[in-house]
């Protein structure tokens, strides 16, 4: 049997847009504009600036579509994208805790419109990089430690950073047409590359960096560069997937078996597994506010009418990051369940506004974080039950919304709105849609026509010109 990298090689270098399944093309598509919404949202953050800085470092070249302002070289403007899509936490999230799409399509993009690709080659490479990014995660899987069906604790040494690098990779392997061993060359310097695991020091954190888990950007510049750099003549460890120091065993994976790489290779997708985001914060928190949403859906009851807001939630969430009654920080505001609580009351749209940091010292705002309060939830850890190729399927999660008038409105949710497994939790089409439609500054009907048709565009130049116009720039 050939390494698990070259497998993966041997069959992503070989992928067609015509042989893959319709269901399969068309949810790359859904990833596709989902980001890019993402991405043009991204620009009035915190982060639009940071990132464009960094971008203007790294080099010149051909210069390539960046939101938010003028073109940049191709791995400044992979950079920048990247990082912009993944600014507020509102991009897609693979069932183990991870997302990495941000890195499949900046490097994609940047690639497709610099070599003038067609339609078809751009969304063959998206795919190719977000499969490859999925089954890493899926090996790696929730850095968690069970024993005997509960969470006992968690890895010393854990990341993410590993699927948003080989994500990249991938796609800039599979745009640059590279043969199998040379594909696997590329995914040998990407892996060895790879920012180390910083996961222990982010969940020990509470005023948060904006770099969060792991810097999207200098991930996705990792991968695309190493594809470019194997194109320039350099060599790596083909086999940087494979035995007891492969890229997931030391990224916290507990086994350096590769099942979750290999098994079902050109037969079952990944991308179907993809969760798509309402709320701009951290998935796990999104159980909690789905049950919440359910609870102002039949009664939106007055901010100083309520006395006390109780989450009920599990192990994965029990962290500070999770408790804070005062997110100072821009990434803090996408993980405290007091501030994401107090948004979703105030009506405040989903979107660069649930980050701003007026709502600091807002006195609405930090009164009803006041009223927050935990307590586990009954089913709190059986998510571990629900594991399904070693992805999480539920994350079980409540809330309680005291009133002045005694009366309490409570509901659960095992699942979060976007899930694709659960009926009524799956985002529709229209829903995504309607997703884009309230992160963009400019129209948004043009872009997600061109997604639309981009299968069959002789290149990416409509796109482009769409996402400029979306951005409000032409």
């Amino acid at each position: 049997m050939p390494p698990a990298t070259l497998q993966l090689a041997r069959t992503f270098s070989a992928l067609s847009w015509a042989e893959i399944p319709a269901p399969v093309r068309h949810e790359t598509e859904r990833l596709l504009l989902d980001t890019l919404g993402c991405l043009l949202a991204g620009v009035d953050t915190e982060i639009g600036p940071i990132a464009r800085k960094v971008g203007l470092t790294l080099g010149g070249g051909i210069p390539v579509f960046v939101a938010g302002g003028a073109d940049l070289g191709l791995l400044g403007a992979i950079y920048a994208n990247a990082r912009l899509a993944n600014a507020l936490d509102l991009d897609e999230t693979f069932p183990v805790g991870a997302h990495f799409g941000v890195g499949a399509v900046a490097s994609a993009l940047g690639l497709a419109e610099a070599q003038k690709q067609s339609g078809a080659a751009f969304l063959t490479a998206i795919l190719t990089g977000y499969e490859l990014g999925a089954r890493l995660a899926s090996q790696i899987g929730p850095v968690i430690e069970i024993t005997d069906g509960r969470v006992t604790g968690f890895p010393v040494i854990w990341g993410v950073a590993a699927p948003v690098v080989l994500a990249a990779a991938g796609a800039a392997a599979r745009l640059l047409a590279q043969d199998p061993d040379t594909f696997a060359q590329t995914l040998g310097v990407a892996g060895a590359n790879t920012p180390i695991p910083a996961g222990a020091h982010w969940a020990a954190a509470v005023d948060l960096p904006n770099a969060k888990y792991c810097d999207a950007g200098w991930c996705a510049v990792t991968g695309a560069g190493a594809a470019l750099a194997v194109e320039a003549g350099t060599t790596g460890f083909p086999t940087i997937l494979d035995g007891p120091s492969g890229l997931a065993r030391v990224s916290g994976a507990v086994s350096s078996g590769v099942a979750h790489l290999t098994e079902g290779l050109g037969e079952r997708w990944l991308i179907a597994d993809i969760t798509y985001k309402p709320w701009p914060s951290c998935r796990f928190t999104h159980p909690v506010l789905t049950a919440l949403g359910a609870i102002l859906a039949n009664e939106r009851p007055a901010v100083d009418a309520i006395t006390a807001i109780v989450v009920e939630t599990g192990p994965l969430n029990g962290s500070a990051r999770f408790t804070l009654a005062t997110p100072r920080t821009f990434a803090s505001r996408q993980f405290s369940f007091p501030h994401l609580v107090a948004m979703q009351l105030l009506a405040v749209p989903p979107g660069p506004d649930w980050s701003d940091p007026r709502w600091v010292e807002d006195p609405v705002a930090t009164a009803l974080r006041a009223k927050v309060s935990f307590v586990s939830h009954p089913r709190g850890e059986d998510f571990v039950h629900s594991l399904t190729r070693n992805q999480m399927r539920t994350l079980p999660g409540g809330i309680q919304v005291h009133l002045a008038d005694g009366r309490v409105l409570r509901a659960e949710s095992d699942t979060a709105q976007g899930d694709p497994w659960d009926p009524g939790t799956l985002l529709s089409d229209e829903m995504l849609a309607a997703k884009v439609r309230g992160l963009v500054p400019g129209p948004a009907e043009p872009l997600i026509e061109a997604v639309e048709g981009l299968s069959r565009a002789p290149s990416v130049g409509p796109l482009i010109a769409a996402l400029r116009a979306a951005g409000g720039r032409q």
